[in-house]
């Protein structure tokens, strides 16, 4: 969390609240959090910098900035982004604050501390972004479909759901909607990801497709954790449609089926699903 419906909802409400906006000042109450540059070669290079506009690349949100340059977001596990006035005092967890004109304020709140933020030459990434340099497609993309999906998979011993998480294959998909694209699909997490037949592939492949519009129109998921945050204080609505992940033994909401939600460990993720419309 946040997966790609979360950041891509993120960056649809920050769009009009950042646009047009200079970067002030850079305050950084936890260095570590800049993953690229230094801390002061990152305040150096953001200050006096006009945004153009966001964007957003898989899980990765980007203010596009002026001269070529992006200020790159990652928030990782826990972190979120408010726009809150600029005078106002540090909330808790705050890692680093950009005041912008206007008397506003960007700030990244990150309790685990595993999110960073990158100011880089647009397109000139350095090798500690070589994750967002290696990605693959994202699901909702016209490269994507079942003939891209059949071809990573092919001769693959892996568990279909690990390899739904490699983000070289399904860019932005994490475990909420590789979980439920597979739960739609009628494919179990276990299986070996060779081993689908093409109808499958297909189904799966659409499923994706699906899934990930679905969560971006109801604004993402807010789970109890509250791991994903808005900038404002609604919360996303895909929640009140999650068919497996995080139902486990909870009855299946598929039809004609009253079988029990497991919950199956692979690697170090947990994967639901139902034992019977899952095969």
């Amino acid at each position: 969390m946040p997966e790609l419906p979360e950041v891509e909802t993120i960056r649809r409400e920050l769009e009009p609240l950042l646009t047009g906006r200079r970067f002030t000042g850079v305050e950084v109450s936890r260095p570590d959090i800049i993953g690229w540059p230094k801390p002061a070669g990152f305040v150096a290079g953001a200050v006096g910098r006009q945004i153009n506009g966001t964007g957003r690349r898989g899980k990765y949100l980007v203010l596009a900035l002026d001269r070529g340059y992006e200020v790159i977001i990652h928030l990782r596990l826990s972190g979120h982004l408010e726009v809150l006035p600029s005078r106002r005092a540090a909330l808790r967890f705050e890692r680093i604050r950009f005041r912008l004109t206007g008397g506003r304020a960007l700030a990244l709140v990150e309790p685990r501390a595993l999110g960073r933020v990158y100011l880089v030459e647009a397109g000139n990434y350095p090798p500690v972004l070589r994750g967002m340099t290696a990605m693959g497609p994202e699901p909702t993309s016209r490269e994507f479909g079942a003939a891209f999906l059949a071809a990573r998979l092919a001769g693959r011993r892996t568990a279909i759901k690990n390899l739904l998480l490699d983000q070289k294959v399904c860019c932005g998909v994490g475990n909420i909607y590789s979980d439920e694209a597979l739960y739609r699909a009628g494919v179990r997490p276990t299986r070996p990801a060779g081993d689908l037949s093409p109808a499958e592939v297909g189904r799966l492949a659409a499923s994706l497709r699906k899934v990930i519009r679905e969560g971006i129109r109801w604004c993402g998921t807010t789970l109890d954790d509250g791991r994903y945050q808005r900038p404002g204080t609604e919360h996303g609505g895909f929640q009140h449609r999650l068919g497996v992940y995080g139902r486990e033994g909870e009855t299946c909401r598929g039809r004609g089926c009253r079988r029990t939600i497991l919950r199956v460990k692979l690697g170090n993720r947990s994967s639901c699903y139902c034992p019977v419309c899952q095969k």
